[in-house]
């Protein structure tokens, strides 16, 4: 999942922001939702013929999304070596502020203009698990990755915990992790969705070798069931300064 970069800012510099939810209830309306973070997570194929015009679409709808006030994070990057394949993280105040998105002139654009580039569109309702980020993501070649786990039932809560303790330490004490969201798919809890940002591919390299990520990694491989683990590309990348 992770590393450090070496040497970027003084310790005072780096701010920790941290989500941390737990809910069961059902968020695909906001009557239905409670409140707090609500996270969509979408897996996208996009027509090969189409990229060029899928990446201005994402590129044009992502300055405007960041303004609405009930908009935490926009993040969207397409798997390296297969850029047809696109996943998105959306993460709102609440679920009334998706709704609000929805209705929003630029996503109604963006819905138009993407209709007919995608081939396939799969969107989840997510449960948070942690939301870990620092405000403002500023790097100039940001490397990021996905993470697709598969927990085994039995060990999801202590899963849970040890994921959670690795995020909070990668975020407080790495100058180079700039944001790690982790969630579970909410009709499948035992499927985890992870979308990590780093400031370059060295803060990536030396967060997997830092001591707690492997004490994440020896305490947590007999609970792993199925993962795969993806590269990204071509990143549109949005966050507020604030949580």
């Amino acid at each position: 999942m992770m590393t450090k970069r070496a040497a970027v800012a003084t310790a005072a510099s780096l701010i920790f922001s941290t989500l941390l939810v737990k809910t069961n209830a059902n968020a695909t309306t906001a009557a239905q939702a409670p409140a707090g973070p609500y996270v969509r997570w979408a897996e996208l194929e996009i027509s090969p013929a189409k990229l060029a015009e899928f990446r201005e679409a994402s590129r044009d709808i992502a300055a405007p999304t960041l303004q609405e006030p009930g908009v935490v994070a926009f993040h969207s990057a397409a798997e390296k070596g297969n850029p047809t394949q696109v996943r998105v993280l959306e993460v709102y105040a609440d679920a009334a502020a998706y709704g609000t998105h929805l209705q929003s002139p630029h996503f109604q654009r963006f819905a138009q203009a993407s209709q007919p580039v995608l081939v396939a569109r799969r969107v989840y309702d997510t449960v948070p698990i942690l939301l870990g980020a620092k405000p403002g993501i500023t790097s100039p070649a940001p490397h990021v990755r996905v993470a697709e786990l598969e927990i085994h039932a039995n060990q999801l809560d202590a899963y849970k915990a040890a994921v959670r303790q690795e995020i909070e330490d990668s975020i407080a004490v790495e100058p180079g992790v700039l944001a790690i969201y982790s969630v579970a798919l909410k009709d499948q809890p035992t499927h985890l969705r992870f979308f990590e940002i780093y400031a370059d591919e060295a803060a990536y390299r030396a967060h997997i070798v830092s001591p707690h990520f492997k004490k994440y990694v020896e305490t947590t491989q007999s609970m792993i069931a199925a993962r795969k683990l993806f590269e990204m590309d071509s990143p549109v990348l949005g966050i507020k300064n604030a949580h």
